[in-house]
């Protein structure tokens, strides 16, 4: 069943709309969340001095994986790019610290980039340094550990925005600490939950009845969600499938609900635990 290589992280989506118009200008704005872009299409396509527009998706994926020291790029380098997705026009990578907790989890420390190896080692030391000041924020440096975050940008047409359901169900995951990749696909986008026993759910667009995306009489009547978990032995089992008679609002609802109460069943999503090797000067 487990058909996509996937490591525990965090993603963060947003939206930006750049307007191009007939001076010569060009206007951008960034929405969080895509009803708001959708405001923004409607407001600029209803102004006559408009000429295009341009719809970008950003993915800001934080790796929870550790970085040691050892593995920064060296003094003076740049920070190494990951080849493009398929559907990406451009990737970025950064770094940031996190802080272990007493339970091995990590917690989010001090900027929220750093763009180089070496701004990394900068802020350790300068972290270290100012231990002794009454102003500084104390810490135990040897909590301190590395991640990696990377930021892929694709160009996206109206029509790709997730509908509002949608990103209500990705808000709900997020909420409850599980790791989705969506998977873009031509009868929409397919979201991927790890769980923390390394089972996933897969959840995809349906109809309304119930019937899956792919099936001749579901094409061009979407509206309803199929969920599916399966593990690395093969073994599948039905999540949700949309239940005829239900609002879009409804069959969401129910979808999170059976989504929560499996993912709970499996033990939640994957928590980045701590190593044993860990970053020093």
């Amino acid at each position: 069943m487990i058909t996509l290589p996937l490591t525990p992280e965090q993603r963060t989506v947003y939206w930006t709309v750049t307007v191009h118009d007939t001076y010569g200008s060009a206007h951008q704005s960034t929405g969080l969340h895509a009803s708001a872009v959708r405001q923004q299409c409607d407001f600029w396509t209803a102004k006559p001095s408009t000429a295009r527009m341009e719809l970008t998706e950003h993915t800001l994926v934080q790796a929870r994986t550790i970085t040691t020291f050892e593995d920064l790029p060296g003094e003076g380098e740049a920070t190494p790019l990951l080849d493009l997705p398929a559907d990406a026009h451009q990737v970025k990578r950064f770094f940031r610290f996190t802080r272990a907790r007493d339970d091995g989890s990590l917690t989010g420390f001090g900027p929220a980039v750093l763009r180089t190896g070496d701004d990394v080692r900068r802020f350790y030391k300068w972290t270290v340094s100012t231990q002794d000041r009454a102003q500084a924020v104390h810490v135990d440096v040897s909590t301190l550990r590395v991640l990696t975050l990377t930021h892929l940008t694709r160009g996206i047409q109206l029509a790709d925005l997730p509908d509002d359901f949608t990103g209500s169900l990705m808000g709900q995951l997020e909420t409850e600490g599980l790791c989705w990749v969506p998977v873009h696909g031509h009868t929409g986008t397919c979201l991927r939950v790890r769980l923390a026993d390394g089972s996933e759910i897969t959840i995809s667009p349906a109809a309304a009845d119930g019937r899956e995306a792919g099936s001749q009489h579901a094409v061009g009547a979407l509206g309803g969600w199929l969920a599916v978990w399966g593990d690395a032995s093969d073994a599948v089992a039905e999540v949700y499938r949309s239940r005829p008679g239900l609002t879009r609002a409804a069959n969401t609802a129910a979808l999170a609900d059976s989504v929560l109460k499996c993912a709970r069943k499996h033990g939640g999503g994957p928590i980045l635990r701590d190593k044993p090797r860990q970053p020093h000067a």
